[in-house]
């Protein structure tokens, strides 16, 4: 037991700083969307781009095969788009004050904190390994897991832009 105790010490101990305010600001937007509030387009973007530079700088300055992992990385955003497509399938928005409010909905927080402890979890591991970044099954495993991730944010994002679209194109 002390030795998991160890490792969870070192673990924490060793990550950045910034992951921290990562995580923390994924929190504080995720508990927002829990809750009816205006809809921004913008706003949806942030956090599948954080993802996205966040897991292309690993693949691209720390992998041996980067462009196998993009490979599968791309292939792998359209599954994780669609997974997240049917799951937002039923979200709903409406119009308040002339401006576009979505529901509240606990899947977003779960989408986000899906995908920072998946990446979370495979940065740990090639911490803790780093010949992983050299073995051409983890870079395909890397690339697939990536990828369809964050995709899953595609789906919201999507329901969004048609939701604005059809706000304006009704008035």
């Amino acid at each position: 037991m002390a030795n998991i105790l160890e490792i969870i010490f070192q673990i924490i101990h060793n990550t950045p700083f910034w992951v921290w305010v990562v995580l923390l600001i994924l929190v504080k937007r995720g508990t927002a969307l829990m809750h009816d509030g205006p809809s921004s387009l913008g706003k949806s973007v942030i956090m599948p781009l954080i993802f996205i530079v966040w897991g292309l700088n690993t693949v691209v300055t720390k992998f041996a095969d980067p462009d196998v992992i993009l490979g599968f990385y791309i292939v792998s955003l359209l599954p994780g788009f669609l997974l997240s497509y049917l799951l937002y399938m039923n979200r709903k928005f409406y119009v308040e004050n002339g401006q576009l409010v979505q529901a509240g909905s606990k899947l977003p927080i779960t989408i986000m904190l899906s995908n920072f402890f998946v990446k979370y979890f495979l940065n740990v591991l090639t911490a803790m390994h780093p010949a992983l970044y050299n073995q051409m099954q983890f870079n395909i495993f890397y690339g697939i897991i990536s990828g369809f991730t964050v995709g899953l944010f595609f789906g919201g994002i999507y329901k969004t832009l048609t939701a604005q679209k059809q706000m304006f194109t009704t008035k």
